[in-house]
Parts: C-alpha cells; structure tokens; sequence
C-alpha cells in the first residue's frame, strides 16, 4: 500500500453519522466539543462556519467542504451575530441517515459525516492537521461534489440499503479530503511531505521495505538524489531525518504486531533486527515501555510482565509516541 493508506489502515475508521441538515431564515447552531472527526459539505446555498480557536470564520458557498479534526466546538449559522441555539433539540433522536429541517430549510442544504479514529495512531494523522480544512477551489469542487451529490440522492430516496451506501460514501470523501489537503498544503509534516516526489518516494519505499537496513545514502540513491541534499530536503518537510522516520515506523509496525499477539522474536525478526535484544532495546527507547508490556497492555494473549513501571503509566516517551510517533515529538 501507499503511506496514507497504511496509516488510514491502522485506524478503526468508522463513519457513525451520516446525514446534514436543510435550513431556511435565520438561524444559527451551536456545538460542543467531542472527540470525533466531522466531514461536510455545504450542498446548496451559504452559511458561515466558526471553530474555536481557529481563527476568523469561513464564510461556505456551495460547493464548499470542510474538515474539523479535533472535535473543537463550533458554530453554523447564516448570522454568527446571532445567539447560538443547541444542536440536541434538533439532531437527537432523530434517525440515522436524516435531513434535519430548520425553519422550512430552503436556503441552506449541509450535508457529511461523522468518523470515529479508533486506536492510539489516530494522533499520528489528526494531529499534524490543522483545525480547519477548507476545499473550495474549483477542482475541488469537481473533485468531491458527484461524491456529496450521490450522498444527498441516497439519503433523500431511503431506498434499501441507502444508509450504507451512504456511509461508505463518507469514508471516501474522507479519504479524498486528505489527499487534496495534502496535494495544496506546504506545511511541514509526514502528511504534507507525501506530495514531495523524491520525500514522498523515499516514504513509499521505506512503506514497502521496513526490515530493509537502509541508510540515508541508499534512500538517497533510490530518489535519484545526492545525500546531503536528500536529507536536508527529508528534515526540512518531515520536521527528521529519514532514520529517525524509518525506525519510528517500525516501532509502530511493531505495536501493532505486539498487540496482535505474535511473539517478540518473528516481530523483531520481521523488521530487521538481528536479534531479539536489539530490537527491545530499540522498542523500549522509542515507546517508553518494553515489547512484552505493550504487548500486554493491548491485549495480547499469554504476555508476560517486562517492565517495573506501574501498569497504565509509560514514560514521558510513551506518551507522546500516540500523538506523535511519525509526525516528531
């Protein structure tokens, strides 16, 4: 697989919501905070977004699309100088798949998702996101609107099997969002450096072959580059250098085997270290916490006691590696 999509399947990704709301007049809806992803469009006419400490608000037409990554509290409305009313009224206990109606809803049609990102690698792609993504170009637009305009037909025709159909839709449109986010952006970050050809070509082949003993002068050579000038450009937009990137990876390659349950000998094995030993050695100082207690900490059948911290508490190490384990401390 691709970079983004290795990370993407490291994550439970669940659209738990679809559907949006139509309004008309004036309105204005506000929403707390919570630990989810939302993904929307606006459809049909206008309205204005604000997310706390975010910035100025957006003002959305249609076509528009936004992300919110963080689960910030925000508001939509076709006034922000109006007062807020609460979301619950209206969305709770309504159906999954629903178009709520607010004030005849003939202005305004929004339309999206909302996604939970199970599992401690969701930080490594939500955190190197800004808090608002918005796509209004007009390749965007062409990009993602058959997507929301098939969502819409689904949810508005209830025809068997629409909701799913729509839910499948969303993760999609997810997905999309990302690879345009990161086809625009300059930031610095493992994401944004995935549009970078020669960065982006060393990922991918560091993706492809993690057990590989690679050295900056070999990925080099495998981008067309000269050293100094590959690792220079690789620290500049990945915020490390290409060992750093490599051996972070394969700690998170091997969390995910760990917690599956296979043994600590085949996992080392599969990621290139000549021995057990090195590879705890190399586990324990990136995760903060030795391969046997990770192992049992997430679950893993039979795994043994390999660490005299108290259970539940990593080191400093550990628990920036959730959020940060591609991205850099």
């Amino acid at each position: 697989m691709d970079p983004l999509s290795d990370v993407l399947s490291f994550l439970r990704l669940t659209s738990y919501r679809v559907g949006g709301f139509m309004a008309g007049g004036d309105w204005s809806l506000g929403f707390d905070a919570l630990p989810n992803v939302k993904c929307y469009a606006v459809s049909a006419g206008s309205c204005w977004l604000a997310v706390e400490d975010a910035g100025d608000p957006i003002h959305l037409q249609e076509g528009h699309c936004f992300l919110l990554p963080h689960g910030r509290p925000f508001r939509v409305a076709s006034d922000l100088s109006l007062p807020p009313e609460d979301w619950r009224p209206h969305f709770v206990g309504s159906g999954e798949g629903a178009i709520i109606r607010l004030n005849g809803g003939q202005d305004v049609t929004v339309l999206g998702s909302h996604f939970e990102l199970g599992g401690p690698q969701a930080g490594i792609l939500l955190g190197m996101l800004p808090p608002i993504v918005h796509l209004h170009s007009d390749a965007d637009r062409e990009t993602l609107g058959w997507a929301f305009d098939r969502m819409g037909m689904e949810l508005t025709a209830g025809r068997p099997g629409s909701v799913l159909i729509a839910q499948q839709l969303a993760s999609m449109i997810l997905v999309q969002v990302l690879r345009l986010y990161l086809d625009a952006s300059r930031d610095v970050g493992w994401l944004c450096a995935l549009s970078d050809r020669r960065v982006g070509g060393a990922i991918a082949a560091i993706h492809r072959r993690p057990a590989r003993r690679w050295t900056v002068a070999a990925l080099a050579d495998a981008v067309g580059m000269s050293r100094s000038g590959f690792a220079a450009r690789f620290g500049e937009r990945v915020g490390m250098g290409p060992i750093e990137y490599l051996t972070r990876w394969r700690m998170l390659l091997a969390g995910r085997a760990l917690a599956r349950g296979e043994p600590i000998g085949a996992v080392a094995r599969s990621l290139g270290y000549e021995s057990e030993s090195a590879f705890s050695t190399a586990f324990r100082r990136e995760v903060g916490t030795t391969p046997r207690r990770h192992a049992r900490l997430h679950g893993a059948p039979g795994a043994e006691e390999g660490s005299g911290r108290e259970p539940g508490r990593p080191g400093s190490r550990a628990r920036r590696h959730a959020g940060a384990a591609i991205q850099g401390a």
